[in-house]
Formats: structure tokens, C-alpha cells, sequence
């Protein structure tokens, strides 16, 4: 019984030392604002706040607004992180994590996805500007 355990207990502590650990950019913390038209659903443009925090949480706030005229009102909470050089958004809601490339530029962040809603043939790209504190 001893030999078992010890050698899940290798097991278990060899996984966790080849997994890389998730990390957080400093500089993509903090409250953003963007915008997207026709990208992910035709006719409809999407507005947001994202709101990410140093401990990994987030928080979004969506508004999108169909070519009718709707609109529509949306928040999620979530994590992210960085790992492998590429910004991981997970959803509560559904348990999925977006993928995207990334590039810090002045006070924005330009991302492209990677791996969308199981999409790795995605063409999704889109920027968020950084909303100043006073």
C-alpha cells in the first residue's frame, strides 16, 4: 500500500511540474473599451468594457446592437491569463476558453484570435483601448 501511494504521489507531482504555470501580463490588467461590426454576427455591432484583474478574474459587459435595432445586454464573468505567449479568456458560463495572439501598442491591445468559441480557423481581430483612472 505504501509503494502505491508513493508512486502516485510521484505521478501526481511529475504532471504538475510539466505544465507550464499561468501567468499575468501586468500590462493587460486593468478596465478596456472596444468595439466590433460584423465580425462574429452579420448586421450586428458589438460594444464592451473588460475588466481584468491582477488576481486573473474578469468581468465583461457586452452591448450589441442588431440591424433591426436591438439591443442587447450581456455581462460575463470569467479568468485569463497568459500562457504560451497568448492571452486565455475563460467564460463561467459555458466553460470555454478563447484564444488569442496579442500586442500591447501604447494604451491599447490589438487581439486575433486563435482559437474562438472552438473556432482554430477563426478570422476574429479587435482592439481595446485602455479606459484612464482619474
Amino acid at each position: 500500500m505504501k509503494k502505491v501511494l508513493f508512486v502516485l504521489t510521484l505521478l501526481i507531482s511529475s504532471m504538475g511540474f510539466s505544465q507550464e504555470t499561468k501567468t499575468f501580463d501586468s500590462k493587460l490588467v486593468g478596465c478596456w473599451r472596444g468595439s466590433e461590426a460584423d465580425q462574429q454576427q452579420k448586421g450586428t455591432t458589438k460594444y464592451w468594457v473588460a475588466c481584468r484583474f491582477e488576481d486573473g478574474k474578469s468581468t465583461l459587459l457586452f452591448i450589441a446592437i442588431d440591424k433591426k435595432g436591438k439591443v442587447t445586454q450581456m455581462t460575463e464573468n470569467g479568468k485569463w491569463w497568459v500562457e504560451n505567449g497568448k492571452f486565455h479568456e475563460l467564460h463561467n458560463y459555458d466553460g470555454v476558453a478563447d484564444v488569442y495572439d496579442y500586442e500591447v501598442i501604447d494604451n491599447s491591445i490589438k487581439f486575433t484570435g486563435v482559437d474562438v468559441m472552438g473556432d482554430k480557423e477563426t478570422k476574429y481581430s479587435f482592439f481595446d483601448y485602455k479606459i484612464e483612472e482619474d
